[in-house]
């Protein structure tokens, strides 16, 4: 029986002390201590007009400050080889040693896909838009787009 309880109690001190990545968001139940920093990135769209008068629509991805993350090391048992990218200081892009992220293929697919972002607002029967910097709303439940939100115009 001795055993059995020894040998349990030295698997759950190997499990317990291997080397691992922890990545946990930033909350008042888990506050920051230590570790890498980074924010979820955010769509917000940046209207300009050209000297003919017409608006062209430009994606830039901002930090969300309301998701905030940290990734730790911990050292134990073992190694761990981590490799990340923060892009902009900020932005995660890549993770791990064999992972190949498809964040920037996947920003620039969707870049590319609403070239024409004007067409997309005008759909949404928006009253004039003006040059100036708008937030992409996402429905809670669904999680598809479907407004956008003035932050800064300029009329």
């Amino acid at each position: 029986m001795r055993k059995k309880i020894y040998l349990m109690m030295g698997m759950v001190l190997l499990m317990v002390s291997c080397a691992r990545v922890d990545i946990t968001k930033i909350s008042s139940d888990h506050p920051y201590r230590q570790g890498i920093r980074f924010y979820r990135p955010h769509p917000y769209l940046w209207v300009t007009k050209d000297k003919d008068g017409s608006l062209k629509g430009t994606i830039y991805w901002l930090p969300n400050k309301n998701e905030e993350y940290v990734i730790r090391v911990k050292s134990g048992i073992g190694t761990v080889d981590t490799k990340f990218t923060l892009e902009n200081g900020w932005n995660l892009t890549q993770f791990g040693e064999t992972r190949d992220s498809k964040t920037p293929e996947m920003i620039e697919a969707l870049s590319g896909s609403l070239q024409e972002v004007t067409e997309v607002l005008k759909m949404l029967k928006k009253e004039e838009l003006h040059p100036g910097l708008y937030q992409f709303v996402f429905d809670e439940k669904t999680g598809m787009f479907h407004d956008i939100k003035p932050v800064v115009q300029f009329r």
